[in-house]
């Protein structure tokens, strides 16, 4: 009888196993996460921030990954902070290790900016929680109505600058100034004039333009030179109704 009970016994501790479900074990882990403007051609982070401008249309989350054997699946999400509303996912990715290292999670934004506020970025490895790493979207002007302003190569359709620089090629016959303005009054006016600087540090002025704009986004200004843009030094002066609000200087070379 007492076989009998241990045999049962036994069994049910068997089938107790068999019912556990299978777990995946790995030595990998994240030694380090941030967030950052660039980064290197090894992943590494360039710049560490945790505050980014709407005018930035790349955001980088670099992360540090040790003792990752080879196949290691990393994943990273990306969202809003909303309170008391359901997760809404802006991107995702996965990336298969073949060791330890730096990985470059980014998200591109190429239609237009993030709204002003708080995002974060959850990493898994292996399909299991690790972190998350906050970051928020901040006015780069926050006490000014034009809220973001740039000196751009490229624009897109909604004058989001989706390539930000200030330092352009000699010859290059179009240059954009696109600005983002919230919260201005009815019959606001915006402008842009933009100068030429000689030798002495004088400016000379070589195109202007004014518009009026109710609503709240980008605005586009631009030069547009048929001959191309001479080397040298250059600035845009940002106007709100006729007065100057920024100045934006760049270059060719």
């Amino acid at each position: 009888m007492h076989a009998l009970s241990r045999l049962i016994t036994l069994c049910l501790i068997l089938v107790g196993i068999a019912l556990i479900p299978a777990c995946e074990f790995t030595t990998a882990n994240i030694e380090r996460a941030t967030m950052s403007r660039s980064v290197s051609e090894e992943s590494e982070p360039i710049e560490e921030t945790s505050s980014f401008y709407a005018s930035e249309s790349t955001i980088h989350c670099s992360v540090l990954m040790a003792n990752t054997p080879e196949g290691t699946e990393v994943k990273a999400i990306w969202y809003p902070v909303l309170e008391d509303e359901e997760k809404v996912i802006l991107d995702s990715s996965i990336v298969t290790m073949e060791s330890s290292g730096w990985i470059d999670f980014y998200l591109q934004l190429t239609q237009s900016n993030l709204p002003y506020g708080e995002y974060a970025v959850d990493l898994y490895v292996e399909n299991t929680y690790e972190q998350t790493v906050p970051f928020v979207i901040e006015p780069m002007y926050p006490d000014s109505y034009i809220k973001e302003a740039v000196i751009a190569r490229s624009i897109n359709e909604n004058f989001f600058p989706t390539e930000v620089t200030w330092v352009f090629d000699e010859g290059l016959a179009n240059i954009y100034a696109p600005i983002y303005v919230s919260g201005q009054p009815e019959g606001t006016a915006f402008g842009a004039i933009w100068y030429q600087h000689d030798a002495a540090g004088d400016r000379q002025v070589i195109d202007a333009a004014e518009i009026g704009f109710d609503a709240e986004g980008w605005i586009g200004f631009s030069l547009n030179l048929p001959n191309g843009l001479p080397a040298g030094k250059y600035s845009a002066d940002i106007l709100l109704n006729g007065e100057v609000e920024h100045t934006l200087e760049f270059r060719a070379e």
